[in-house]
């Protein structure tokens, strides 16, 4: 199996701030402040959730983006942040990490690595403030629990936030998903970049590596007895409990780069090249929701 790590790693800072301007110039061209998504845009996606009018919005290493077709998709606001991780807090915001966009002097931390650290939004994306962390931390994998936040770094150590706003360093892991039991948050779970799948009992504090466990590229914890997975090559597996038994319970698009389960029950899945299907039966069926616009011959 080819093994790369779209999803959770990041181009040179130089590239990115390079694909940036090119994007930054497109917007002052042709007479509108709305860009569109051409062919590669969406290049790697991170993540994906929904606006509060149901829009589906997608993070990627060239900002955030809103879907309005099947190969349509805009540009969200000006500030375009390289976002690894992106989830929708329990006030509604959106949260995210990864790299800032350098031309925006709030967002530089002198003498240090362009890591955006955890960022917030409160109008849906358009613009975002930091939180914490600004060039300190580069988050792959957010996921909020009990008014706080546990955060899964691109260094190998997983952070928690805690409601009044204190970061605590955990265990070590390079987790490329971070998942985490709804009924008692000391039991997560993570893959990690070489095919293994580890489990913490104690906060993440300390992590094991389960045995028998399929090369899953991206987790969901849904209920306290029900965890899905998915691997590169599109099988959707799931167990009761991180040390299994699992199964094979469907079978998506292959490529897999991203897999979310909405508040709905509706899986998503986007693949390499960026393309955004959609099943609404577990698997059974998949329909394809955004396919990016053929490159300009």
């Amino acid at each position: 199996m080819r093994r790369r790590n779209p999803r959770r790693t990041s181009a040179p800072a130089g590239a990115t701030l390079l694909a940036l301007a090119l994007v930054a110039a497109a917007c002052g061209s042709g007479g509108s402040d709305t860009v569109v998504a051409n062919s590669d845009d969406l290049s790697h996606i991170h993540d994906l959730t929904f606006d509060e009018d149901g829009n589906l919005l997608v993070a990627s290493h060239l900002g955030l983006w809103r879907v309005e077709g099947p190969d349509r998709a805009v540009l969200v606001g000006a500030q375009q942040h390289d976002l690894m991780s992106m989830t929708s807090d329990t006030d509604g915001s959106l949260i995210a990490g990864g790299h800032p966009d350098l031309r925006l002097d709030d967002f530089r931390a002198d003498g240090k690595p362009p890591f955006l650290g955890l960022a917030r939004s409160t109008d849906g994306g358009s613009s975002w403030d930091v939180m914490g962390l600004l060039g300190e931390a580069d988050f792959h994998a957010l996921v909020p629990a009990d008014g706080g936040l546990y955060a899964a770094g691109g260094a190998g150590r997983i952070w928690h936030l805690d409601a009044e706003g204190n970061w605590t360093e955990l265990g070590e892991m390079l987790a490329r998903d971070l998942a985490i039991d709804p009924a008692d948050t000391s039991r997560q779970i993570a893959p990690d970049y070489e095919g293994g799948v580890w489990t913490s009992s104690d906060g993440a504090a300390n992590w094991t590596q389960i045995d028998d466990a399929p090369a899953l590229v991206e987790i969901e914890w849904l209920e306290p007895t029900l965890i899905l997975g998915m691997d590169e090559e599109g099988s959707v597996w799931q167990a009761e409990s991180p040390e299994g038994p699992w199964e094979t319970v469907a079978t998506g698009p292959a490529g897999v780069e991203t897999f979310w389960v909405d508040p709905n029950g509706s899986w998503w899945v986007t693949v390499e090249g960026d393309a955004i299907s959609r099943s609404d039966d577990r698997g059974a069926t998949w329909q394809t929701v955004y396919s990016p616009p053929p490159a300009p011959r």
